[in-house]
């Protein structure tokens, strides 16, 4: 097993599925706190568990308190359970109080009308982009390579709020899932490259919709891309949208993730 599925198994007890115990893991230590992709990938996590023929769609975290690493404790409500859709709630506790809550959608493929317009990830070749090595500490890091585009890049005040590059996993392993919804969360915020921090990384609500996941490993000379834009902040708060599409240029994934900016 990888890291991070060593770090993302969660053992249910039969007699009380929809309450656990466990530890956080200091492998995912990050600027302030755990990593919020990890604990929102743990969430899904909690609900493949019980699934049969549907699969996670959507996911919703809010942040209610700072996550902290090492114990907690993990609820699961169902909202509703149907054939074609289901809606779990998923949340996290430690010191008595909830510190997220995650709202889980998941359905079962079914024919329908399809589509998709999505234009290509407007991110450079792997050649044209360069590591940046983060700071200290931030362990979450060490679960991917990242590469950066040397336009947009953290600390720089650039016009636009603007951060994109490529990442595959440090480990071989499927980009499943749970994987997707951890690494839209990987890089810096995208506000990053316009304001200093703290400003625009504090978490408040990070969803995530799964269009499709690529369900196995990358091959040596294959990379995900990754873009991230905030174009706005107003009143407090800014909208950081996320998209992670495969190497050939299929989107996998977005991301809506509102962020402190007061």
């Amino acid at each position: 097993m990888t890291v991070f599925d060593q770090t993302t198994v969660l053992q249910f007890h039969p007699a009380d599925p929809d309450h656990l115990d466990l530890a956080l893991s200091e492998a995912w230590a990050s600027l302030m706190g755990a990593h919020g992709g990890y604990v929102t990938a743990l969430a899904v996590r909690a609900i493949e568990a019980r699934l049969d023929t549907q699969t996670v769609r959507t996911v919703c975290t809010s942040f209610l308190r700072p996550v902290a690493v090492g114990p907690a404790s993990m609820s699961i409500e169902t909202l509703r359970a149907g054939r074609s859709l289901s809606t779990f709630v998923v949340t996290l506790t430690q010191n008595g109080k909830p510190t997220t809550s995650t709202r889980v959608t998941t359905a079962a493929a079914a024919p329908g009308s399809e589509w998709d317009h999505a234009a290509p990830l407007p991110v450079p070749p792997v050649a044209d982009c360069i590591v940046v090595p983060g700071p200290p500490g931030i362990r979450h890091l060490d679960h991917g390579n990242g590469l950066l585009d040397p336009a947009h890049l953290p600390l720089t005040r650039s016009e636009h709020a603007v951060l994109q590059g490529h990442i595959r996993p440090s480990e071989p392993r499927p980009i499943d899932t749970a994987w997707l919804v951890m690494v839209l969360d990987f890089f810096p915020p995208a506000a990053w490259t316009k304001v200093d921090p703290p400003t625009g990384g504090v978490s408040v609500d990070y969803t995530v919709h799964i269009h499709r996941p690529l369900a196995r490993t990358l091959l040596d000379d294959e990379w995900l891309a990754v873009s991230l834009r905030s174009d706005i902040s107003t009143s407090g708060l800014c909208l950081e949208h996320g998209a992670v599409a495969a190497p050939d240029g299929q989107l996998l994934a977005e991301s809506f993730h509102t962020r402190w900016t007061g």
